[in-house]
């Protein structure tokens, strides 16, 4: 279980970016982390190419002037659109054998128009993941219990925070819980340590239900890199709670 977390970690530390739309002379590019190491790749497909077809850039290797052994890349896609109408494109990371792991998807919900310019309207999974410019953590829970999620930094300067949102189960289950989202975008050079403690707000001298930290260094370009994650990463992280189970 750990293995397979790790090599999950792996990729999302590495640069990727995603773009909602271009103007309609420019082409719509999608670039995700990929680490064929891990045996983990992406595989991307339409569903009408009449519609929407997506020319595979492949894979390039990030720069690695120390020798890393197991260091990886980024694989890019380009929308192009064929007809007016609607389509949806779907990046799966998975293993490449037969019943392997899928590790995520990202569905992309398109519309091209009479000049076949490519418009994605709306995006099922979490591409922030997977962007060079972005810090996402993801974590487990349940305002039912009164237990919530609540962070410091060690650096208030290094990263500014973009989103703060929190998803609901899908069924109406009395107590069930969700996923909580925190995406930050990196404003100057430098490491930061985010601490995240679960606790209830009326128990303030209580110690904490469970406590994760994250530590992310922002280079001078802007880029993000998940360094290390520690604490109880085990039971909240959704991937290694599923897998756990």
């Amino acid at each position: 279980m750990k293995k397979m977390f790790s090599m999950i970690l792996a990729l999302v530390t590495l640069c990727a970016f995603f773009t909602l739309a271009q103007a309609a002379d420019e082409p719509l590019t999608v670039t995700f982390a990929e680490n064929p190491t891990t045996g983990y790749t992406w595989n991307a497909v339409t569903s009408d190419e009449s519609i929407l077809i997506l020319t595979d850039a492949g894979y390039t290797a990030a720069a690695n002037p120390e020798n890393l052994v197991g260091a990886g890349g980024t694989h890019s896609w380009t929308f192009l659109g064929q007809a007016e109408g609607d389509a949806t494109a779907t990046l799966t990371l998975s293993q490449g054998w037969e019943g392997g792991e899928v590790a995520a998807t990202i569905v992309y919900d398109c519309h091209v128009d009479a000049a076949l310019a490519v418009t994605v309207k709306a995006v099922t999974g979490i591409p922030e993941r997977f962007m060079p410019d972005k810090a996402a953590v993801l974590l487990l829970e349940n305002p039912t219990t009164g237990y919530a999620w609540s962070y410091t930094m060690s650096a208030e300067e290094i990263l500014t925070l973009e989103k703060d949102e929190f998803f609901a189960p899908d069924a109406e289950l009395e107590g069930a819980g969700g996923e909580h989202l925190w995406v930050w975008r990196g404003v100057k050079e430098g490491d930061v340590t985010i601490t995240f403690d679960y606790a209830r707000s009326f128990e303030a001298e209580s110690s904490p239900e469970g406590t994760v930290t994250y530590t992310f260094h922002v280079d001078a370009e802007g880029l993000i890199t998940l360094t290390e994650v520690g604490g109880d990463i085990a039971d909240y992280d959704p991937a290694m709670a599923e897998m756990g189970e």
